[in-house]
């Protein structure tokens, strides 16, 4: 069976997304919550290392080893979390789904909505994550040291660690909610609107 044609515009899909994330915000939250943890500390880590390095404290390659495998495990938790909550948030809003797809709404519609939903939380959590783990890195190896001149173009450096660490927790963020949201966009909207307790 052929979709039907119809058009979701990128801002009434975006308004969309901004109002579901605010009616669900404590579901928000917890998906939020993940994503600035793992990604503060990956940033943390790499950004306390660097800078480490270039005031002249030897840290063994081990440590650095560990602590990367360390920050991927964080990640990799943080990704398992996002798919948990998103399937949740999948089975919360059938209904929702339903009454979308009875409405006109085709899969690709209801696909946006979830990767949209995932991009957005990927970007502000990833914001907020990286700049934290960022700025705790900096305070931390600044008081170490007692704020050196060297410190400062340290510092600038490592905020490309800083613009790596969001496109990774959007590019987690949508990868970890495809299956959820590819799930949703096939539900029938009759079975969807039959399981809504």
């Amino acid at each position: 069976m052929a979709e039907r044609s119809s058009v979701f515009p990128f801002k009434e899909a975006l308004a969309y997304c901004t109002r579901s994330i605010r009616v669900r915000f404590l579901r928000v939250l917890m998906i939020m919550i993940s994503i600035v943890l793992g990604v503060a500390f990956m940033v943390w880590l790499l950004t306390w290392s660097h800078l480490v390095s270039v005031l002249g404290v030897s840290v063994g390659k081990e440590v650095q080893a560990y602590g990367l495998w360390v920050a991927l495990l964080s990640l990799i938790i943080c990704g398992i979390g996002i798919v948990n909550s998103t399937l949740m948030a999948v089975y919360e809003r059938y209904g929702e789904i339903g009454t979308l797809k009875c409405l006109g709404a085709i899969d690709s519609h209801i696909l946006k909505i979830f990767v949209l939903e995932s991009f957005l939380l990927g970007l502000i959590g990833g914001v907020i994550g990286a700049f934290a783990g960022w700025g705790i890195a900096v305070l931390w190896c600044g008081m170490m040291a007692g704020f050196p001149p060297e410190l400062e173009a340290a510092t600038i450096q490592t905020l490309v660690y800083v613009g790596e660490a969001i496109a990774i927790a959007v590019l987690l963020a949508v990868a970890a909610s495809a299956y959820p949201a590819y799930r949703a966009a096939k539900l029938n909207p009759a079975d969807a609107l039959r399981k809504v307790v």
